[in-house]
């Protein structure tokens, strides 16, 4: 093998398995900083992060009122989906919580077996244990195992199922709460799951290996994992879909709609995935204060890594020639520190070319439309005016024509598509710089959520 050919074998065997550093950028959800230390010591995780309460999960208000309080693998949260106010949690003295940003201040108090919320009204509230269980269970697929947990209402049987396919940084499963209690108080079974890679699940989740067919192939074995669990019936099972997760379900959705009931794709789902990509890089560009021009010349050098003609094998010289061109333009703008190539700079550029290679027939050639013809059931499509990774608009057209255009033999189930005013990616509004550590979800989410899983089997 001549030199080259080692470099490149071997630059691209630490990638592949995950041993050098950074990655390439891939469809996120926006993270929040663990916030700053209470007035008590705070109880840390091995990772240095602020651990969970010893009262997780799904609680009832005395008014019937859903309240979660949960960990999304970088803060503890308090979330009350009366008001759609999510808050951080702070440690206090022994047993008692902050919610960060409250005015007037609001705190959590354990005394044991139930907790009691003050501030968010006249009186304390004094929380009832949501009826569910939970019990962790292992999705297989392939050599793979999949750590999840499934989530069953208490005392009658669910009504449905539903899982839940994560982002592209969704790396653990408690990054999908509150979602899960929620669905449970709606009466569905719910099965969660760490990404491959992550967490408790082996595999490798990285996009230049586990590309829209793998994803979709967990997110289908974790049904018929929650099917038989659950005890539910052939199309009793729906997939619930976060950004990329979005795209996922809907492969998953066409390759087997006999076991997919319905689909809610959420901040995705519709369109080419590259543009979805070139959307969310652009946007990161202007958070950088890239000036107009700079972002032309940017769509520009996207446009060249997006073209399917650069990945034909019988084109190969040809297109080493046109990577080694823009690349070096490239390196020699504000721009490029954007792009996931920046961050791969120790490929020599076969080893680039074969990586960008991946990506694109793994992940950002993928096209929903056809798979959209093939979606037998219900549909709920949910995405935010706001946000910068996936372009709302032309997901929602995107969505509306593929599903419209399906035949009408193969469809049975209504299509709803909303765009969330105001909404970022994860349909959270513009934050209240008077109120940190506060997040205010949509104001349509959860009350359109509910109303169309209520319809279901009507």
């Amino acid at each position: 093998m001549s030199r080259t050919g080692a470099c490149v074998a071997v630059g691209l065997c630490l990638l592949l398995t995950g041993g050098a550093a950074g990655g390439v950028a891939a469809p996120h959800v926006g993270r929040r900083s663990a916030g700053r230390a209470g007035t008590a010591e705070q109880p840390r995780t091995a990772e240095g992060l602020v651990e969970a309460p010893p009262f997780t999960g799904g609680w009832l208000r005395p008014d019937g009122g859903l309240v979660h309080v949960g960990h999304d693998g970088v803060a503890p949260f308090l979330m009350d989906f009366a008001s759609r106010r999510r808050w951080r949690l702070e440690p206090r003295e022994d047993g008692a919580w902050a919610l960060a940003g409250s005015q007037p201040a609001a705190r959590i108090t354990w005394n044991g077996s139930r907790p009691s919320l003050t501030g968010l009204g006249p009186a304390p509230l004094v929380l009832e244990r949501l009826p569910a269980r939970t019990e962790d269970v292992t999705v297989r697929n392939g050599g793979v195992t999949l750590a999840g947990t499934l989530w069953l209402p208490a005392g009658t049987p669910p009504r449905a199922g539903v899982v839940l396919l994560p982002d592209a940084d969704m790396e653990t499963r408690r990054a999908l709460e509150p979602y899960p209690s929620f669905l449970v108080h709606q009466g569905l079974a719910v099965l969660t799951y760490d990404r491959r890679g992550s967490g408790g699940s082996t595999g490798n989740g990285r996009p230049w290996v586990s590309g829209m067919d793998v994803l979709a192939e967990d997110g289908l074995a974790a049904a018929r994992l929650l099917r038989e669990r659950a005890g539910l019936r052939e199309g009793a099972v729906g997939l619930m879909g976060f950004g990329q997760g979005a795209w996922a379900a809907v492969h998953a959705a066409s390759r087997a709609p006999e076991l997919t009931g319905f689909l809610v794709l959420v901040s995705g789902g519709g369109g080419p995935l590259w543009k979805q990509e070139q959307h969310r890089l652009r946007n990161e560009a202007r958070r950088k204060g890239l000036t107009g021009p700079e972002l032309v010349e940017l769509t520009e050098f996207l446009g060249v890594l997006h073209d399917a003609r650069l990945y034909a094998p019988e084109r190969e010289e040809k297109s080493l020639r046109t990577l080694d061109f823009h690349l070096k333009r490239a390196k020699r703008r504000r721009w490029y520190a954007v792009t996931p190539q920046s961050r791969h700079e120790e490929l020599p550029l076969p080893g680039m070319l074969e990586l960008q290679r991946l990506l694109w027939s793994n992940v950002l050639s993928y096209d929903p439309a056809e798979d959209l013809g093939r979606v037998r059931g219900p549909v709920l499509a949910l995405l935010g005016e706001k946000d910068e990774v996936t372009p709302a608009r032309p997901t929602a057209s995107a969505l509306s024509a593929a599903l419209s255009q399906a035949d009408s033999d193969v469809r049975a189930g209504t299509v709803t598509v909303k765009v969330l005013a105001g909404a970022d990616h994860r349909l959270v509004l513009p934050a209240d710089a008077k109120q940190p550590g506060v997040e205010t979800m949509a104001e349509e989410l959860f009350p359109s959520l509910e109303a169309w899983l209520r319809g279901l089997g009507r």
